[in-house]
């Protein structure tokens, strides 16, 4: 063979791998502070997607309704609110209307701006995608329920205003998650609101009925003498609590299963 030749014919054990060399770990995970970040940046995205100005529109009609209310107890000072009272008319039933307002339609939008298919799209599967947005949901209205209890507790009644909150999202939680399961039953916000709505009416209308029992949704926490003297009336609030909590998982778990049926939902 001449010099030529073989400087133009290339080495052959160049290309040859190398005997007992290790192969790239190409199913290496992720450090957890990037898995962290990485979440953290799609909780963030999620909320900046689903509130836009939900969250100003949130804020005025919440300061309408307290300013409202305060001139009222200014200026009838007799016709004030009683703890349980306060609890129920300043935290719990805003607090439900507020859970159908940023829910009812996070199916619906993403139907009219054309997006929904890509979510279906994605890596991840849908439960994950959705459970990161309802989650960023759940962070907001505990939040909002939180403010609203303190000042209740400031400017209308005397009350535990952390535990009033906590027991406050309860109800909140299960209407949210109703609100999302008729939103990806109807692929409809005016709908899934409706019905939503509906609902809470239903309950109000047989309040008496269910009262102090097991079934109360809205259950007063302050209704006894003191919780913790009084055995009975704390294992009714357990079990009426965790009830509400379990009762709104399940909406959630059988909103995104129905899901699945990706056809319809598009359609």
């Amino acid at each position: 063979m001449s010099d030529a030749e073989a400087k133009t014919q290339p080495d052959r054990g160049d290309f040859e791998p190398t005997l007992g060399a290790a192969a790239p770990d190409v199913e290496a995970m992720l450090p957890w502070r990037e898995l962290i970040g990485s979440l953290a940046s799609l909780f963030r995205l999620s909320s900046r997607v689903i509130f836009r100005r939900k969250l100003l529109f949130m804020a005025i009609g919440l300061l309408a309704f307290y300013v409202i209310l305060y001139a009222f107890a200014v200026y009838q000072p007799t016709s004030g609110l009683s703890v349980d009272d306060a609890l129920f008319v300043l935290v719990e039933l805003p607090g439900t209307i507020l859970g159908i307002y940023l829910t009812m339609d996070l199916i619906a939008k993403e139907r009219d701006q054309h997006t929904l298919e890509v979510l279906f799209s994605t890596a991840s599967s849908h439960y994950t995608v959705w459970s990161v947005r309802m989650l960023s949901v759940y962070f907001v209205l505990l939040g909002t329920l939180m403010i609203m209890s303190t000042i209740s507790y400031y400017f209308f009644a005397e009350f535990p205003y952390v535990w009033g909150g906590l027991n406050a999202f309860l109800p909140a939680f299960l209407v949210a998650n109703l609100t999302f399961f008729f939103s990806v039953f109807t692929r409809s916000a005016n709908a899934a609101g409706m019905l939503a709505l509906g609902f809470i009416i239903l309950v109000l209308m047989s309040y008496d009925e269910f009262r102090g029992t097991n079934w109360d949704l809205f259950l007063k926490p302050f209704e006894a003498a003191v919780i913790g003297d009084d055995p009975v009336w704390a294992e009714k609030m357990l079990i009426n609590r965790l009830a509400v909590f379990a009762t709104g998982s399940l909406l959630l778990f059988l909103a995104l299963r129905r899901m699945e049926h990706r056809e319809r939902l598009l359609s």
